[in-house]
């Protein structure tokens, strides 16, 4: 496989050790890693992750420091993702019902389409070993991007409980305007089969974060739609792949804002409208009592006390006695349950005391929402471990630090599983669920991404001479009036092997096209970074008669976890014209 010569090749950098570089249609790619390898803990530690970040980046460096709300960036200040329609390796498609990925996708608790997924309290307590999480935003907000959310909450008459959607009404989203002074700005990017006639559900942010711009390639018009559960879609009068990238400003209260604590219950709903079941209600409020958690106390110290006892939990095998009977009244009673199992108990718990909450969760995480009245929606999370998490699909080594600001009770259950960075093998890491376990890739049925089945599915090819990406240099062909007129050397990278590692060797090839040059550097170049600022050397190599080289380097084990762009350049300290 082979990238054209006139452009650019993008590689990932990815972690634990990994860097893969893509060739053919493929551009940005994420590491594997073995299960166990790390392990995941409840809590997502962003003063570490800026720690290791900076430690990490070595000769790499970052563009101009970190910034309130992301760490430093390969990519430009203020620039967006690529509008390429080449997918990532392990990118995944949005079609009309949910994603598809190159090696499948497990959905979890029945699916990523918020119209028809769902999650259930089962007996499945236990931690599992690893899971996959798909990166959607820049900065990422791993592991708590938003895929589905459920404000609603059934029961059963053998007691058991499943989440559904009830604001399933969608309203067009306003389009516009700048970044608040309380916002911070995100650029989300989605790769998405369009269908006339059809909504496409897209993970987002946070419930009222405001749409700044949608960009598209191919440019055609996209509507951005959003249900009462505060569920994002997009549509648009067109059939075939779309790349979709939004802008979007979210208020910081949504991360860590501070609740007021004068509010009183007067403020809010009554358990009736907010958990309808009365038996849920009475279940609930039996379990609340047992624990002294009622109205009788402020809805702020309620609140604290919820999260506090449910961060409390552990993940292990639900006891075989207690099999029978109402699920969430043994869950919340033996406090047993990984991160789904809390946050939907959660849900029961806080509807039964009147408040306004929601259900949410992605493929690897699941963390509940809460409505303060006067100040909006914010996001708690409750916890759930795993041994293992693949992070795919990266951007860049930007994550969000929203959250660092907790605010509520941590037990030291919470606080023993804080996760343990080590800057030797790891440059993120994130939460897990204790869900269904990833397929494997070598058992996972491909399906073309046009099937209405849900569980995998093979990426679509782009479309012939889709739109050119912005971040990476025009291309100048042999023979061009502008390639004959210029004075600098033209030198481009033709091929380079597969997937190698940090502290690994690559081998690439590249050539001359214009100008004379003795030696090349070549390097990788973060991508969107101006010319060869932040670059990482990897060596150098003499141009033959015929103007090839080629050579083959260790990849620094500094290299961060972002995109890159390989390129060359006329090595430093030759005279002009050498040859």
């Amino acid at each position: 496989m082979r990238r054209r010569r006139d452009r650019h090749l993008r590689v990932w950098v990815g972690g634990p050790v990994g860097l893969v570089v893509a060739l053919g249609w493929g551009i940005v790619l994420a590491q594997e890693m073995p299960p166990g390898e790390r392990v995941l803990h409840r809590y997502l530690d962003a003063e570490q992750l800026r720690a290791l970040s900076e430690e990490g980046a070595g000769v790499a460096g970052g563009s101009s420091g970190p910034t309130r709300g992301a760490l430093a960036s390969p990519w430009s200040a203020g620039s967006q993702p690529s509008l390429s329609v080449e997918p990532g390796r392990q990118e995944w498609v949005w079609t009309d019902q949910g994603p598809v990925g190159p090696e499948g996708v497990e959905y979890p608790h029945g699916g990523l389409d918020p119209r028809v997924g769902s999650a259930e309290l089962d007996a499945n307590t236990d931690r599992v070993n690893a899971l996959d999480y798909q990166a959607s935003f820049e900065p990422s907000v791993v592991p708590w991007k938003r895929g589905v959310v459920h404000d609603a909450v059934l029961r059963t008459d053998a007691g058991d409980y499943r989440t559904r959607l009830g604001g399933a009404q969608r309203r067009k989203v306003a389009i516009g305007g700048g970044l608040g002074a309380n916002e911070d700005r995100f650029w989300g990017s989605f790769l998405v089969r369009m269908e006339r006639g059809r909504v496409h559900p897209v993970p987002s942010v946070a419930p009222e974060q405001r749409v700044l711009q949608v960009l598209s390639e191919p440019p055609v018009p996209v509507e951005v739609l959003r249900d009462g559960a505060g569920n994002f879609y997009v549509s648009a009068a067109y059939d075939g792949v779309v790349r979709v990238n939004m802008e979007l400003g979210v208020d910081r209260f949504y991360f860590d804002g501070v609740l007021d604590p004068q509010i009183g219950w007067e403020q809010f709903d009554s358990p009736e409208l907010r958990l309808p079941d009365q038996q849920a209600r009475q279940v609930a409020g039996r379990v609340l009592g047992a624990r002294g958690i009622t109205r009788q106390m402020t809805p702020r110290q309620a609140l604290d006390a919820l999260v506090g006892y449910y961060r409390d939990f552990e993940g292990k095998p639900f006891p075989e006695d207690a099999v029978q009977g109402d699920r969430y009244e043994a869950i919340t009673t033996l406090q047993v349950g990984v991160c789904r199992h809390r946050a939907l108990a959660f849900l029961v718990s806080a509807g039964a005391l009147g408040f306004e909450s929601r259900f949410v969760y992605n493929e690897a995480h699941a963390f509940a929402e809460v409505r303060w009245p006067g100040q909006g929606w914010r996001r708690i999370d409750l916890g759930g471990a795993a041994d293992g998490f693949n992070y795919q699909n990266m951007g860049s080594n930007n994550v969000h630090e929203g959250g660092s600001r907790d605010g509520f009770p941590q037990p030291q259950r919470y606080l023993d599983e804080i996760v343990a960075f080590d800057p030797g093998t790891s440059s993120a890491s994130a939460l897990g669920d204790g869900g269904p376990m990833p397929m494997e890739p070598e058992r996972a049925a491909p399906r073309d991404v046009s099937m209405p089945s849900g569980r995998g599915g093979e990426m679509p090819e782009p479309p012939r001479g889709a739109g050119q990406d912005p971040l990476t240099t025009s291309p100048l062909r042999e023979g061009s009036e502008e390639l004959e007129t210029r004075t600098e050397p033209v030198i481009t990278i033709t091929d380079a092997t597969g997937e190698v590692f940090r502290g690994q060797p690559l081998a690439v090839r590249g050539r001359v096209v214009a100008g004379e040059v003795g030696r090349v550097e070549v390097l990788l170049v973060p991508v969107g970074a101006r010319a060869f600022e932040r670059a990482v050397s990897l060596g150098q190599a003499e141009v033959s008669a015929e103007g090839g080289f080629d050579g083959e380097w260790i990849v620094p084990p500094q290299v961060g976890l972002g995109r890159w762009e390989l390129k060359a350049r006329s090595a430093p300290g030759q005279p002009r014209g050498a040859r």
